[in-house]
């Protein structure tokens, strides 16, 4: 299909606010230094993961696939699996969507969240030719980023994807796995039985 000039505007929205986001300039702290420990070290801790992909799907409406791939390129103890399922689940089209509504833009909580953030924020960095520009500007208001989360929020509320993400995460996924009586049933090994609670 051809695009249409806001198609393209959307693209090249997209490509800057995924690219702010891969720099650790978003304007959320806690995110951002995780997102600069990452460049860093390849590896953040596990709440600032999870605040990140919050922030990068919901916050910036950017497609979770970026941060998928962007989390394959600089994690050291990347896990394609994990990184796939977890990514999925950020993008609200994962077996357990529990993302949703993850305070991603709250700021550091406590002394701990506040040495993390100077730590990290305030480490110089060398960043490819690509990225640089993105690094040395001024971050976006965060109040910005906000009230577009606050509406991304409630278009995916309206849509239903929060009550469909919900229901999958409350009902499960079944497996069948080799060993599994399935008599009652045509369902090969490794493929999905059912969603819904196991009887």
């Amino acid at each position: 299909f051809p695009q249409s000039s806001n198609d393209a505007n959307n693209i090249e929205k997209e490509d800057e606010l995924f690219k702010l986001w891969c720099v650790g300039n978003t304007g959320s702290k806690l995110v951002d230094a995780g997102m600069r420990q990452l460049w860093a070290e390849g590896w953040m801790p596990r709440r600032i993961r999870l605040l990140a992909a919050a922030c990068l799907v919901e916050g910036l409406a950017c497609d979770w696939r970026l941060g998928r791939d962007w989390f394959r390129r600089t994690l050291v103890d990347h896990d394609v699996a994990i990184n796939e399922m977890m990514w999925q689940n950020a993008g609200l089209c994962g077996v357990d969507p529990f993302y949703h509504g993850i305070a991603w833009e709250a700021p550091p909580a406590g002394e701990e969240d506040e040495e993390y953030v100077n730590r990290w924020i305030n480490t110089r960095l060398t960043w490819p030719a690509y990225l640089k520009p993105y690094s040395e500007r001024g971050s976006p208001r965060l109040q910005t980023i906000i009230n577009g989360a606050d509406s991304n929020r409630e278009i995916l509320r309206a849509n239903g994807v929060y009550k469909a993400a919900r229901m999958v995460s409350n009902s499960g996924v079944r497996v069948a796995w080799p060993g599994l009586d399935r008599a009652r049933s045509a369902v090969d090994e490794g493929e999905v039985m059912g969603v819904g609670l196991v009887p």
